[in-house]
């Protein structure tokens, strides 16, 4: 079993050599931005979850917990899997912005800052992190510019490594007519070094996120999205597979208030590989 409930909905950067920043520094920033909300919103105070097996057995070497403040401004997070603790913090602004998020395990340190232009929209994102085991340590920094409507245009990632050489990679972004993102593609040193294309439903929800995927020497999705008619998603599907184009299934279910019940993990051949269950406490 492996972590999931976050994977979707809680999204920071680690250091990587291509990603899909659009999708993780903004609209992943705003999925964490609008659960926070729901949680004020319905005066959420604890988060449960509980992993269950195929078999529809508990597992009991995983627990995982969220903790939110009385003024939502603050979300702390517990994960105990197979005796590894990890603690994570998210703090918000006063008008529900995420400004802060922390996160330690073994030996692992990273702390990320989100700071704002005066339109609200996200123009530096920092993460310092660090690793004793391995004795890493880097600093990475995205700035982001927009044009006069608000649209992202383009972000500079810069990577500050531990022997203070720099390495920088320019990202260039291409919009369509409704200000929606629809090309990124990366540059270092003058020459292109990745891209993906981004689809949209008509209510302006990503439903695919593609890239021309060197291994397979074919344009293919690295993840596809589905909505119901709440706008909530309920499923989105990750490329993964080394020899065969593979995908994992992640299916998602909610209770009436709109908060997440069960987050269920299916391989390529939908099978159930098994379940998070999530049970909430309110103030």
């Amino acid at each position: 079993m492996q972590k999931l409930f976050w994977a979707l909905i809680w999204i920071g950067f680690a250091p990587t050599t291509e990603a899909q920043y659009y999708y993780s520094d903004l609209i992943g920033i705003r999925q964490v931005e609008t659960k926070q909300q729901r949680f004020k919103t319905l005066h959420v105070r604890q988060i449960l979850g509980t992993a269950v097996l195929p078999t529809g057995e508990v597992q009991t070497d995983f627990k995982e917990s969220y903790e939110i403040s009385f003024q939502a401004d603050t979300l702390q997070q517990i994960q105990l899997q197979a005796g590894a603790r990890t603690n994570t913090t998210l703090i918000f602004s006063n008008n529900g912005q995420l400004a802060e998020q922390m996160e330690k395990r073994a030996g692992f340190t990273s702390q990320i800052t989100y700071s704002r232009n005066k339109q609200g929209y996200i123009d530096r994102i920092e993460n310092r992190f660090s690793d004793s085991l391995s004795e890493f340590q880097q600093q990475e920094i995205h700035l982001w510019s927009y044009n006069a409507t608000g649209s992202p245009l383009k972000m500079w990632r810069i990577l500050e490594k531990i022997d203070g050489v720099l390495d920088s990679t320019e990202i260039q972004l291409t919009i369509d007519s409704t200000g929606l993102v629809t090309e990124e593609r990366s540059f270092k040193r003058g020459r292109e070094t990745g891209f993906f294309y981004y689809y949209y439903n008509e209510s302006g929800q990503i439903t695919d996120i593609v890239r021309f995927n060197s291994k397979f020497n074919r344009l293919l999705p690295d993840q596809l999205f589905e909505y119901d008619a709440a706008g909530n998603m309920t499923q989105r599907m990750q490329l993964t597979g080394s020899r065969d184009v593979t995908y994992l299934i992640f299916r998602y279910g909610y209770q009436t208030n709109g908060l997440l019940s069960e987050e269920a993990l299916f391989n390529n051949r939908k099978e159930h590989q098994g379940s998070i269950r999530f049970s909430y406490l309110f103030r």
